[in-house]
């Protein structure tokens, strides 16, 4: 017999490793990792929701806000939704025709009685993001009068967070004028900033300071990083977007162009919330660091009680988390240590 006939034979290279190893990584990216969570929550449907709730909320805030900036300053709000925009030529014509229909004089009883039913239709909003924040940091739902007395307060600081941004944009355009020429940079980055405050303030507020501030930072950023890479890439698109539609369909379509501009915020905004919260778990995950201690958890004291007392309730009733509801004024227990 020859020598060495009865040697195992070199083992075939695994044509599939590569494939294999590709996709073990990104089943724990961040990437992979967030959209296994967007389909176990149902995001998507989510971001439905709240752009349907931001649609129907719009209407009447719209013509409170035109009433108002008639009486201040003689212009309608369709000259700021234009300027926001960038809309120009014959789109910004078919928007001003579409808000800028609001009777010449209301009356102040007129006004006040708007404003408040703007407050309150502005208030669904918050309670479907506040849903939304909620699954997505696998906390509980609260509900009570409490919570619904922070929706309704959240309604106002949604209306100043849109002033300051008007506003933001043309201290940047003054800036570009008088200081240094930058064109619209320096409004673009304080409308970020401002973007940043309202939605690491907002989510804090929503979810009732159950998870830390700076747990809340990344998703912060995300979103406003989204939301105004957004804003500057309709500026370009929109315009001619609005005049076909509005050739192709009548005034409609403009209404159907703004909102895919809602759509495409509700989904930034859950999106935004999503990448920070995935932030936050990597970084606490022993696992990736196994000599290095992790950090602070995520949730404060009050959140882990919320999380400890629903998932009880949970494993009870035998639900998932995320369908536990507990009242706005209900006493959790106190956790230590």
């Amino acid at each position: 017999m020859r020598p060495g006939a009865d040697a195992p034979l070199p083992a075939a290279p695994d044509s599939h490793r590569p494939a294999r190893a590709g996709r073990a990584w990104w089943a724990h990216s961040i990437g992979g990792r967030g959209l296994r969570r967007v389909r176990e929550l149902d995001l998507d449907t989510h971001a439905l929701a709240l752009c349907g709730q931001q649609v129907l909320a719009t209407a009447p805030l719209v013509v409170a806000i035109s009433a108002v900036t008639r009486r201040l300053a003689h212009r309608d709000v369709s000259f700021y939704i234009t300027r926001f925009l960038g809309l120009r030529g014959q789109s910004a014509q078919y928007v001003q025709h579409l808000f800028g229909r609001s009777a010449a004089s209301v009356s102040t009883v007129d006004l006040l009685v708007g404003m408040v039913v703007s407050i309150f239709f502005a208030a669904t909003v918050a309670t479907v993001q506040q849903r939304g924040f909620e699954m997505i940091w696998t906390l509980p739902r609260v509900a009570g009068a409490r919570s619904y007395v922070r929706q309704v307060l959240w309604a106002p600081a949604l209306a100043a967070f849109c002033v300051a941004v008007l506003i933001a944009a043309r201290v940047g355009r003054w800036f570009d004028d008088h200081v240094v020429q930058v064109g619209t940079w320096a409004g673009v980055a304080l409308q970020a900033g401002i973007t940043f405050g309202f939605f690491w303030w907002t989510q804090h507020w929503l979810l009732r300071g159950r998870v830390r501030w700076r747990s809340l930072v990344p998703g912060a950023v995300a979103v406003s990083l989204f939301l105004v890479a957004t804003v500057q890439i309709s500026r370009a698109v929109l315009p001619s977007q609005i005049d076909w539609q509005v050739h192709a369909y009548g005034e409609i379509g403009a209404v159907f162009m703004l909102s895919i501009w809602f759509m495409a915020a509700s989904v930034i905004t859950f999106l935004g919330v999503l990448v920070g919260a995935l932030l936050a778990e990597r970084s606490n995950d022993p696992t990736r660091h196994p000599t290095i201690a992790p950090g602070a958890p995520p949730l404060t004291r009050h959140g882990l009680a919320s999380a400890a007392g629903a998932e009880d309730v949970a494993r009870t009733r035998d639900v998932p988390l995320n369908d536990v509801t507990q009242r706005s004024d209900e006493r959790l227990p106190t956790m230590t240590g």
